[in-house]
Protein backbone atom coordinates (compact mmCIF):
# COMPACT_ATOMS: atom_id res chain seq x y z
CA UNK A 1 0.00 0.00 0.00
CA UNK A 2 1.31 3.41 -0.92
CA UNK A 3 1.01 6.27 1.52
CA UNK A 4 0.47 9.76 0.20
CA UNK A 5 2.99 12.46 0.99
CA UNK A 6 2.06 14.14 4.23
CA UNK A 7 1.26 17.80 4.64
CA UNK A 8 3.04 19.03 7.75
CA UNK A 9 1.55 21.04 10.54
CA UNK A 10 3.48 22.97 13.17
CA UNK A 11 5.75 20.41 14.86
CA UNK A 12 8.02 20.49 17.88
CA UNK A 13 11.27 18.53 18.08
CA UNK A 14 12.97 18.27 21.48
CA UNK A 15 15.53 16.11 23.21
CA UNK A 16 14.88 15.20 26.81
CA UNK A 17 16.56 12.99 29.39
CA UNK A 18 13.44 10.95 30.14
CA UNK A 19 10.66 11.27 27.56
CA UNK A 20 8.83 8.05 28.29
CA UNK A 21 9.48 4.70 29.88
CA UNK A 22 8.67 1.41 28.20
CA UNK A 23 8.83 -1.91 30.04
CA UNK A 24 8.45 -5.32 28.44
CA UNK A 25 7.06 -8.54 29.86
CA UNK A 26 8.99 -11.48 28.44
CA UNK A 27 7.13 -14.35 26.83
CA UNK A 28 8.20 -17.93 26.18
CA UNK A 29 9.24 -17.61 22.52
CA UNK A 30 12.66 -16.72 21.14
CA UNK A 31 13.91 -15.75 17.68
CA UNK A 32 17.62 -16.15 17.04
CA UNK A 33 18.18 -16.20 20.78
CA UNK A 34 16.16 -13.02 21.38
CA UNK A 35 13.25 -13.26 23.82
CA UNK A 36 9.93 -12.19 22.30
CA UNK A 37 7.87 -10.16 24.73
CA UNK A 38 4.29 -10.91 25.67
CA UNK A 39 3.26 -7.34 26.43
CA UNK A 40 4.65 -3.90 27.18
CA UNK A 41 3.77 -0.84 29.23
CA UNK A 42 4.46 2.66 27.97
CA UNK A 43 4.43 5.58 30.43
CA UNK A 44 4.14 9.09 29.00
CA UNK A 45 2.92 12.43 30.31
CA UNK A 46 -0.71 11.80 29.39
CA UNK A 47 -0.98 8.30 30.84
CA UNK A 48 0.14 4.69 30.94
CA UNK A 49 -0.64 2.38 28.03
CA UNK A 50 -0.72 -1.41 28.11
CA UNK A 51 0.30 -2.94 24.78
CA UNK A 52 0.29 -6.51 23.47
CA UNK A 53 2.73 -8.01 21.00
CA UNK A 54 1.08 -8.59 17.62
CA UNK A 55 4.05 -9.94 15.68
CA UNK A 56 7.77 -10.59 15.61
CA UNK A 57 10.34 -11.66 13.04
CA UNK A 58 13.90 -11.58 11.78
CA UNK A 59 15.20 -8.75 9.60
CA UNK A 60 17.79 -9.85 7.06
CA UNK A 61 19.70 -7.73 4.56
CA UNK A 62 21.51 -8.83 1.43
CA UNK A 63 25.16 -7.81 1.54
CA UNK A 64 27.05 -8.65 -1.65
CA UNK A 65 25.87 -12.21 -2.34
CA UNK A 66 24.83 -13.28 1.16
CA UNK A 67 21.92 -12.49 3.47
CA UNK A 68 22.99 -11.35 6.94
CA UNK A 69 20.88 -11.25 10.08
CA UNK A 70 20.42 -7.64 11.23
CA UNK A 71 17.83 -7.51 14.02
CA UNK A 72 14.78 -9.15 15.54
CA UNK A 73 11.74 -6.87 15.29
CA UNK A 74 8.73 -6.95 17.62
CA UNK A 75 5.56 -4.88 17.20
CA UNK A 76 3.27 -3.87 20.08
CA UNK A 77 -0.07 -2.01 20.04
CA UNK A 78 -2.60 -1.07 22.70
CA UNK A 79 -5.64 -2.29 20.72
CA UNK A 80 -4.51 -5.62 19.27
CA UNK A 81 -8.04 -6.66 18.32
CA UNK A 82 -8.26 -3.75 15.87
CA UNK A 83 -5.00 -4.58 14.10
CA UNK A 84 -5.62 -5.70 10.50
CA UNK A 85 -3.40 -8.59 9.40
CA UNK A 86 -3.46 -7.89 5.68
CA UNK A 87 -0.78 -6.43 3.43
CA UNK A 88 -2.92 -3.42 2.55
CA UNK A 89 -4.72 -2.92 5.85
CA UNK A 90 -1.99 -3.14 8.49
CA UNK A 91 -0.67 0.43 8.35
CA UNK A 92 -4.12 1.99 8.09
CA UNK A 93 -5.23 0.10 11.20
CA UNK A 94 -2.62 1.98 13.26
CA UNK A 95 -5.21 4.80 13.16
CA UNK A 96 -7.12 2.73 15.73
CA UNK A 97 -4.22 2.65 18.18
CA UNK A 98 -3.61 5.16 20.95
CA UNK A 99 -0.12 3.76 21.54
CA UNK A 100 2.33 1.38 19.91
CA UNK A 101 5.97 0.37 19.86
CA UNK A 102 8.61 -1.21 17.66
CA UNK A 103 11.36 -3.12 19.49
CA UNK A 104 14.49 -3.83 17.45
CA UNK A 105 17.13 -6.08 19.03
CA UNK A 106 20.25 -5.86 16.88
CA UNK A 107 22.26 -9.00 16.20
CA UNK A 108 25.27 -7.06 14.88
CA UNK A 109 26.68 -3.55 14.97
CA UNK A 110 25.11 -1.25 12.36
CA UNK A 111 26.36 2.27 11.65
CA UNK A 112 23.92 5.11 12.27
CA UNK A 113 24.04 6.18 8.62
CA UNK A 114 23.02 2.70 7.49
CA UNK A 115 20.09 2.61 9.92
CA UNK A 116 19.00 6.03 8.69
CA UNK A 117 19.32 5.04 5.01
CA UNK A 118 17.30 1.88 5.63
CA UNK A 119 14.49 3.90 7.23
CA UNK A 120 14.64 6.56 4.49
CA UNK A 121 14.45 3.89 1.78
CA UNK A 122 11.31 2.56 3.44
CA UNK A 123 9.77 6.02 3.55
CA UNK A 124 10.55 6.44 -0.16
CA UNK A 125 8.97 3.06 -0.94
CA UNK A 126 5.78 4.28 0.74
CA UNK A 127 5.72 7.72 -0.93
CA UNK A 128 6.32 9.45 2.41
CA UNK A 129 7.87 12.90 2.15
CA UNK A 130 11.12 12.83 4.13
CA UNK A 131 11.18 16.64 4.14
CA UNK A 132 7.96 16.70 6.15
CA UNK A 133 8.97 18.17 9.55
CA UNK A 134 7.99 15.20 11.71
CA UNK A 135 9.73 12.68 9.45
CA UNK A 136 12.83 14.88 9.14
CA UNK A 137 12.99 15.22 12.94
CA UNK A 138 12.65 11.45 13.34
CA UNK A 139 15.52 10.82 10.90
CA UNK A 140 17.63 13.39 12.76
CA UNK A 141 16.98 11.45 15.97
CA UNK A 142 18.23 8.29 14.25
CA UNK A 143 21.45 10.08 13.25
CA UNK A 144 21.94 11.61 16.69
CA UNK A 145 21.37 8.22 18.33
CA UNK A 146 24.59 6.92 16.84
CA UNK A 147 25.43 3.39 15.80
CA UNK A 148 23.10 0.54 16.71
CA UNK A 149 25.10 -1.82 18.91
CA UNK A 150 24.87 -5.58 18.60
CA UNK A 151 23.01 -7.46 21.36
CA UNK A 152 21.25 -4.25 22.40
CA UNK A 153 17.75 -2.94 21.78
CA UNK A 154 16.45 0.14 19.98
CA UNK A 155 12.89 1.19 20.89
CA UNK A 156 10.51 3.38 18.89
CA UNK A 157 7.21 4.09 20.66
CA UNK A 158 4.32 6.48 20.13
CA UNK A 159 1.31 7.82 21.99
CA UNK A 160 -1.52 9.95 20.63
CA UNK A 161 -1.99 13.16 22.60
CA UNK A 162 -5.25 14.85 23.56
CA UNK A 163 -4.79 17.60 20.95
CA UNK A 164 -4.59 15.06 18.11
CA UNK A 165 -0.82 15.19 17.72
CA UNK A 166 1.50 12.19 18.14
CA UNK A 167 4.45 11.86 20.47
CA UNK A 168 7.17 9.55 19.16
CA UNK A 169 9.94 8.46 21.51
CA UNK A 170 13.15 7.20 19.90
CA UNK A 171 15.37 5.32 22.36
CA UNK A 172 18.75 4.39 20.89
CA UNK A 173 20.74 1.30 21.90
CA UNK A 174 22.61 3.35 24.52
CA UNK A 175 19.34 4.23 26.24
CA UNK A 176 19.15 7.92 25.25
CA UNK A 177 15.61 9.04 24.47
CA UNK A 178 14.60 11.68 21.94
CA UNK A 179 11.04 12.95 21.57
CA UNK A 180 9.43 14.07 18.34
CA UNK A 181 5.97 15.66 18.37
CA UNK A 182 4.24 15.45 15.00
CA UNK A 183 0.88 15.36 13.28
CA UNK A 184 -1.62 12.50 13.46
CA UNK A 185 -0.05 10.68 10.49
CA UNK A 186 3.43 10.38 12.03
CA UNK A 187 2.78 7.06 13.78
CA UNK A 188 1.42 5.44 10.61
CA UNK A 189 4.38 6.71 8.60
CA UNK A 190 6.92 5.19 10.99
CA UNK A 191 5.07 1.88 11.24
CA UNK A 192 5.03 1.78 7.42
CA UNK A 193 8.77 1.04 7.56
CA UNK A 194 7.84 -2.50 8.66
CA UNK A 195 4.15 -2.86 7.78
CA UNK A 196 3.86 -0.83 4.56
CA UNK A 197 5.33 -1.35 1.10
CA UNK A 198 8.60 -3.26 1.67
CA UNK A 199 11.76 -1.44 0.55
CA UNK A 200 13.65 -4.70 -0.06
CA UNK A 201 13.29 -8.47 0.04
CA UNK A 202 14.40 -8.71 3.66
CA UNK A 203 11.66 -6.33 4.80
CA UNK A 204 9.13 -8.18 2.64
CA UNK A 205 9.91 -11.42 4.48
CA UNK A 206 9.83 -9.66 7.84
CA UNK A 207 6.45 -8.08 7.07
CA UNK A 208 4.97 -11.52 6.34
CA UNK A 209 6.24 -12.75 9.72
CA UNK A 210 4.83 -9.71 11.54
CA UNK A 211 1.41 -10.09 9.90
CA UNK A 212 1.36 -13.80 10.69
CA UNK A 213 1.42 -13.06 14.42
CA UNK A 214 3.05 -15.05 17.17
CA UNK A 215 1.83 -17.49 19.81
CA UNK A 216 3.43 -17.71 23.23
Amino acid sequence: MKLLSLIGTALLFTQVAVAGVIKYEDGTRTINGVSVGRSAELSVDNGVYHMDVIGAGLRTKKVLVANVNVYVAQVYVDNAGAFVRTADGAVKSIDNMKAGAIRLTFLRDVEADKVKVSFRDAFDANDINTDEPGIAAFLNAVSDGGDAEGNKTLNISFARLDDGSVRVIYEDTKGKETTVIGNAALANSIFAIWLGEPADAGLATLKKELLKGITQ
